[in-house]
């Protein structure tokens, strides 16, 4: 399928239709959907195909079901299982690139995009794009964030993110303390408490637990048809669920969630945790829960309540930010927590042609749901393309006579 674009300085096209921002699975999605289309795009990516899956801790899984998870076209194989590692998605992506013949423009940067009165300059650090849409797909989890505790700058022990963490090997037999029980800080605990290191977790709030599989059906299936129904019931049917799979908590210090899964999800973003061996290593004493941090100092950690331990490691497992404010956040586009309003095939009244994906996460999931953002964007786009395409043709009937080498770039 073509992909057409003019040159610009660096090898960076000048102009092109479509300008997709991130060349992980939500952006690679969108550009081979339209390349289907014969719609011009151009992929500009930071780093490289699959970056932010490089960055991973080596045990890393999809928390999403395989035959759900795939791009548009082009399912995960089956032998990357059921729950597909790190390693096989990324094999997966880069074998999509190919297959759709997708242009990705590695190590371009893109700096900040200003709207045009023919569409939006991209400024990248290849040199200026121009482009009449543009798809920022630049990742849901972009950058690390760390607390600013009190004392941090001055702390003498050992600090890093979850994003730093590869594997357990260098923590064997040390005293590790992981702050955050999401779904990286669980696994982490679970993995470190396999290795034999001593492990202790800093909790601030209790988390919703669910498994990968629930009575043999994946998880991700249950959650989709959750989606449909009304949140006191999801929410009522997930702590029967969490009770039926792992007891009562409360006496190992893990009481129950103050939300429910789908009010969590609506409130504060974040969906449930899945267990792979969080809940085991708790119970068999391999790892102890403590409050929140609340101050670090010298290599001591302080926590509420006014607890101090010494760790020899601390993991910081607090979550990312998407980091769009200077990419976008000047055009009016993101809500109060730097999440982009417009989801899907709309766009915000005040920068029309710019989509967001993979920044959507409901109760089935991330990639299932870029599946469905992914059509709603191309068609979208299409449809735009359909209409410019009919106008040309209507003021220049000579375009259509003109060769596939001197037609103009884009719909």
């Amino acid at each position: 399928m073509s992909q057409r674009s003019t040159n610009g300085p660096a090898g960076l096209p000048a102009r092109t239709e479509v300008a997709v921002v991130g060349a992980g699975a939500a952006g690679l999605g969108v550009a081979a959907s339209l390349g289907r289309r014969e719609i011009a795009t151009v992929v500009l990516e930071r780093g490289e195909v699959a970056s932010s899956w490089r960055q991973r801790y080596d045990g890393v899984r999809l928390n999403t079901v395989r035959w759900m998870s795939g791009l548009p076209g082009m399912a995960i194989p089956r032998s990357a299982g059921r729950w597909p590692a790190r390693d096989e998605l990324i094999s997966y992506l880069e074998r999509y690139v190919e297959r759709e013949r997708v242009q990705v423009r590695s190590g371009v940067r893109v700096e900040r995009i200003d709207r045009e009165a023919s569409g939006y300059r991209l400024h990248a650090s290849g040199g200026d794009l121009y482009a009449s849409f543009v798809v920022v797909a630049a990742g849901y989890d972009h950058t690390p964030v760390i607390p600013a505790w009190p004392g941090r700058e001055s702390f003498s022990g050992e600090l890093l993110h979850a994003a730093e963490y590869r594997n357990a090997e260098p923590f064997r037999g040390r005293r590790v303390l992981v702050v955050g029980t999401g779904n990286s800080g669980s696994e982490i605990a679970a993995e470190l408490v396999r290795s034999g290191a001593r492990v202790q977790v800093a909790m601030r709030t209790p988390p919703n637990l669910l498994r990968r599989n629930i009575f043999g059906i994946p998880v991700t299936a249950l959650a989709r048809l959750s989606e449909l129904q009304p949140v006191p019931v999801v929410d009522r049917a997930g702590f029967l669920l969490q009770r039926l799979l792992f007891g009562d908590l409360t006496r190992y210090g893990l009481p129950r969630a103050p939300h429910g899964i789908a009010t969590e999800l609506r409130v504060k973003g974040l969906g449930a945790v899945l267990d792979s061996g969080f809940v085991k290593a708790l119970k068999d004493g391999g790892l102890e829960l403590l409050p929140a941090v609340v101050a670090l100092e010298g290599a001591e950690v302080i926590f509420a309540g006014g607890r101090r331990e010494r760790p020899d490691v601390l993991v910081a497992a607090t979550g990312y930010r998407h980091d769009l404010e200077q990419l976008v956040g000047h055009l009016g586009v993101l809500g109060p927590r730097g999440r982009p309003i417009p989801r899907g095939g709309r766009t915000h009244p005040a920068a029309p042609r710019l989509y967001f994906n993979g920044y959507w996460l409901p109760m089935s999931g991330q990639l299932p749901a870029m599946r469905r953002t992914t059509r709603a964007i191309s068609r979208a786009i299409g449809r735009e393309c359909g209409r410019e395409r009919g106008r040309r043709r209507a003021l220049s009937p000579r375009l259509s006579e003109l060769t596939k080498r001197d037609r103009p770039v884009g719909c």
